[in-house]
């Protein structure tokens, strides 16, 4: 394994119910379209990958016209209207393989740099969430104004980290492109096989990662 990581947290630490993409997927079917939980998440994060900088809470702004549009669908006003909302999860829990990958990397003297785009309360739950005492920085959105895939996050994320490092994500569009971006070997997490057709560096799970050289 590397000397240091770059570790994104939504989705790759820690899972939040219920999810934009799948609420959004919810509201179309009400609609009459049925798209897949692929379709969608793809979607939503193609127009989030469009966006270097953050939205007044520390988040990528969502055009949810371009949705619709990578989509296939209208635009049409009465739909956008029930697209608008608050799309903050109500639950968030750890994932089964963070912890031992955390206390791994700390056992092996891996320095770890959480590199999220955050609200403050979203890096309050991580606190609550007793993993804070497994990572040598933190790197918000909210706080440095820029979100991925801008790669001067990234950069700000190394001077905590140092060389060589890698960065672990769940989003191609912001993990892994934004590290690339930043000259930095990216890994993407796909948990959920939403990136079947994409030839990168890749893995299902945080326990796969001690197999990269």
């Amino acid at each position: 394994m590397t000397s240091n990581v770059l570790l994104d947290v939504g989705e790759t630490l820690v899972g939040f119910r219920p999810l934009a993409y799948e609420r959004i997927r919810e509201i179309l079917k009400d609609w009459g379209y049925d798209r897949t939980p692929k379709e969608v998440f793809r979607a939503l994060v193609k127009s989030m990958g469009k966006s270097n900088f953050p939205n007044e809470i520390g988040l990528n702004p969502v055009d949810l016209r371009e949705v619709l549009y990578e989509l296939g669908l209208p635009p049409r006003g009465e739909i956008l209207k029930d697209l608008q909302g608050n799309y903050f999860p109500s639950e968030w829990y750890l994932y089964d393989d963070a912890v031992d990958f955390l206390e791994r990397c700390k056992s092996e003297g891996i320095r770890v740099v959480l590199v999220t785009n955050a609200t403050r309360r979203m890096v309050k739950v991580v606190e609550e969430l007793g993993i804070l005492k497994y990572v040598d920085a933190v790197v918000a959105s909210y706080s440095v104004g820029i979100v991925k895939p801008h790669p001067k996050i990234f950069w700000y994320a190394t001077r905590y980290s140092g060389f060589p490092v890698i960065h672990i994500g769940d989003i191609y569009e912001l993990d892994y492109l934004g590290a690339k971006r930043a000259y930095v070997d990216g890994v993407l997490l796909d948990r959920f096989n939403f990136y079947d057709d994409i030839k990168v560096r890749k893995v299902r799970s945080l326990k796969e990662v001690e197999m990269i050289e």
